[in-house]
């Protein structure tokens, strides 16, 4: 795959975000974080005291800024949110008025060109966000916008962690279906599968050689994906092209062929994003080397040590990430 242009790579994630999911793992953790992700940040959120500015750099949707209003509703610090992308956490909406004046979001802002004038927060948060900046701009601006005494904390994707894992599985899935060409061969299907309503035409493409060409093709390439299936640890996203296969024919049958090639072309431009997203999170993650080089990083730009090595943190004794502290 080509290199991606930064605004190719603004609106995969838009897109994504506009789908509604709370953070980048939604099939991992359906609603916000829980297990030792949220124990980390409600920690990290506990000591901060009630009018404390913090900033979260690539934040999604938010789930940092809700578990923060979930520790305390009534009252506590005030989260501002960047992104590169256009973030669309509907969640807020649904909040009282005295936390929407806490929470803010900004889309369309880098990590290297932080809009904030120097020592405005107190503590900067980043989840699984920042690594995907150039790192020697972000982190001086980090430094830049936070106060003297303020902290760092930050949980950065891992090269060994499982999502990094499904993120390979997944590129090799999507370089697999475009091989076989299963989703050129859907398109085929459509106009035949449209009309299976009408009893007449339906007999018609019993003796439609071209129709039983294209069906052929069609169980070839869906008995190699069922096949690859049965044999991947991670076949999620082959068992969602399957799925969406099966819409896309009902949809022909049902509403037409205009309708299920919409669906299919709404399917298509799921893949590419997906596949732009899987290989950034792969390309962020950082080994133990790469983790240890931000955080020298961090501490000569603020011209003091940092006490606490990066740690993996684990959930359900799969490694996530890395914690660090600066």
């Amino acid at each position: 795959m080509a290199e991606p242009t930064l605004g190719r790579r603004r609106l995969a994630w838009t897109r994504y975000w506009a789908e509604g999911d709370l953070h980048s793992l939604g099939t991992s953790f359906p609603g916000n974080y829980a297990d030792s992700i949220g124990t980390y940040w409600q920690a990290e959120f506990a000591v901060c005291k009630t009018g404390a500015q913090i900033l979260d750099i690539g934040c999604g949707n938010g789930p940092l800024a809700k578990l923060l209003v979930d520790l305390d509703p009534s009252s506590g610090p005030s989260l501002t949110g960047i992104d590169l992308a256009n973030p669309t956490p509907r969640w807020l909406s649904q909040q009282s008025d005295s936390v929407k004046a806490r929470i803010q979001f900004h889309g369309g802002v880098a990590a290297e060109k932080l809009p904030f004038p120097d020592n405005a927060f107190d503590l900067i948060v980043s989840q699984f966000g920042i690594e995907y900046s150039e790192l020697e701009t972000s982190q001086a601006e980090v430094v830049r916008v936070l106060k003297l005494d303020g902290r760092i904390a930050l949980l950065i994707h891992h090269s060994e962690s499982l999502p990094v894992v499904a993120s390979k599985h997944e590129l090799r899935h999507l370089s697999f279906l475009e091989q076989i060409g299963f989703l050129n061969i859907v398109e085929k299907m459509i106009p035949y599968m449209s009309k299976l309503a009408a009893l007449q035409k339906a007999r018609a493409l019993n003796d439609d050689p071209s129709a039983k060409e294209t069906r052929c093709l069609f169980d070839e390439a869906e008995a190699l994906i069922e096949k690859r299936s049965h044999t991947e640890p991670i076949p999620d996203l082959l068992v969602d092209t399957r799925i969406c296969a099966r819409e896309c024919f009902r949809l022909a049958a049902q509403a037409g062929v205009q309708p299920a090639i919409a669906r299919l072309s709404q399917y298509r431009t799921f893949l590419r994003d997906s596949e732009i997203r899987l290989a950034e999170l792969i390309k962020s993650a950082q080994d133990e080397k790469g983790v240890h080089r931000i955080q020298a990083r961090f501490s000569a730009l603020r011209e003091k040590p940092v006490q606490i090595s990066p740690t993996p943190l684990l959930v359900n004794d799969h490694i996530f990430g890395w914690v660090l502290r600066a």
